[in-house]
């Protein structure tokens, strides 16, 4: 009986210690975890912005920018050598302004080499956009315009979004789904960086020149999380194309970058072909997206790109160009937004539009994918895209070449002639 008391003592401390044990652990455990937690917090904190929402209206923000953290006031990018030179010494003034030059006429003449090779009848298109067919060119070499004639050309190239009212949409009954007001309606801004999905942004350290402008655009699924310092963390506008929308790949409905921005969707239509036409067969069908986003998210500055303002663009660059045929596809994404931001911004700064000295086979910051179709022209008319907004550019030559940005003056800084029968 002794022998059984003693059995039943020991299994009961046995059991006891057991569960001291483990609830230790448990505890160890969680206070582990609370740690790790908080500091995966503040790290984030450290990384992102608080984004200002006003229901109704676009997010633009208006407070001061986050200092750097590098001592000195200016607010110019501190210039990056470039990748591709194998020094081992830093380049002196000299020796820099020298590779610049170099560099300079190696981009112009390789992207008048692309848009030549792209624009001879011997390159084969299938003119899915009924470009061909519809006129969509002009005859013979025109002249040579200033920099003010071309602004003055691109402001009638009038870029739109959809808004409650437009037909067909009224007749469908669907019109009230649309915005009652336009993208920027109303509002004017000081600087707006545009900052492209370039590779080239790697290691360029633009990321506080850019989150100090007062509006920054980006585009389709370009993050910030992890490039903070080369491409900053503010976004105002992103602009999305309808591949984006539609493919699962890129999560449009759960990915955090698409939310608590204004968000400017676009799909290319026949060139200059009705919206009927354009609903019933889109490139890629985004309608039951926006329609349902609209929908359940209401507050939302969700907003359509009307089609033809994407070929009033190609018309202007095709009038502009020396060629006779352009590339019979909408314009990119980028110049899209260079273009409406033109008309909102007194001047205009993108990032890496204009390939700099670190220009990579790379196609995108955030990815390993090689294409320099990217860079100098594949399936938008990127080329001509380009020449144009060198054209434009008031930045010099160290800005735009080894910094990695183009400047242009906003379309409200020019005085254009009235239009010849006014």
């Amino acid at each position: 009986m002794r022998l059984v008391g003693l059995s039943v003592w020991l299994f009961l401390n046995l059991v006891v210690l057991g569960m001291c044990s483990y609830l230790y652990l448990l505890w160890v455990q969680y206070w582990h975890y609370a740690q790790t937690a908080k500091l995966q917090s503040l790290q984030e904190q450290d990384e992102t912005e608080v984004i200002e929402t006003r229901p109704g209206k676009p997010r633009f923000h208006y407070r001061h920018p986050r200092p750097p953290a590098t001592t000195g006031s200016t607010v110019s990018p501190t210039p990056t050598p470039a990748q591709n030179l194998t020094t081992v010494a830093p380049l002196t003034r000299a020796e820099l302004l020298k590779a610049v030059e170099r560099h300079k006429n190696e981009i112009f003449v390789q992207l008048r080499r692309s848009q030549k090779t792209r624009s001879s009848v011997l390159t084969k298109y299938d003119d899915r956009y009924g470009v061909e067919a519809g006129g969509g060119r002009h005859e013979g070499r025109i002249q040579e315009v200033t920099r003010d004639q071309l602004l003055c050309a691109l402001r009638k190239a009038s870029i739109r979004t959809l808004r409650d009212g437009d037909q067909p949409f009224t007749d469908l009954k669907i019109a009230k789904y649309f915005p009652s007001t336009e993208l920027l309606e109303g509002r004017f801004f000081n600087t707006c960086a545009v900052v492209s999905s370039s590779a080239a942004l790697r290691g360029s350290k633009l990321g506080y020149f850019i989150d100090s402008h007062d509006a920054v655009v980006r585009f389709n699924h370009a993050p910030t999380l992890g490039y903070v310092s080369d491409v900053g963390s503010r976004t105002t506008l992103r602009i999305v194309n309808s591949q984006v929308v539609t493919k699962p790949e890129y999560n449009f409905w759960g990915a955090p970058l698409y939310s608590d921005v204004a968000l400017l969707l676009w799909d290319p239509s026949k060139y200059h072909g009705s919206l009927d036409e354009w609903y019933k067969k889109p490139d890629f069908d985004l309608f039951p997206v926006y329609f349902r986003r609209r929908l359940m998210l209401p507050q939302e500055d969700l907003y359509l790109l009307q089609p033809n303002s994407l070929w009033n663009i190609w018309d202007i660059l095709q009038q502009h160009s020396p060629y006779a045929r352009l590339v019979p596809h909408p314009p990119s994404s980028g110049f899209l937004g260079i273009m409406l931001m033109l008309a909102h911004c007194e001047r205009v700064n993108a990032m890496e539009f204009i390939p700099s000295l670190r220009v990579t086979p790379r196609c995108h910051y955030w990815d390993a994918y090689n294409d320099t179709s990217c860079t100098f022209g594949g399936w938008h008319p990127e080329d001509s895209e380009k020449l144009a907004t060198l054209k434009l550019n008031t930045a010099d030559d160290l800005e735009t070449y080894q910094q990695g940005f183009v400047s242009i003056p906003g379309f409200s800084s020019i005085t254009c002639p009235p239009p010849p029968d006014s």
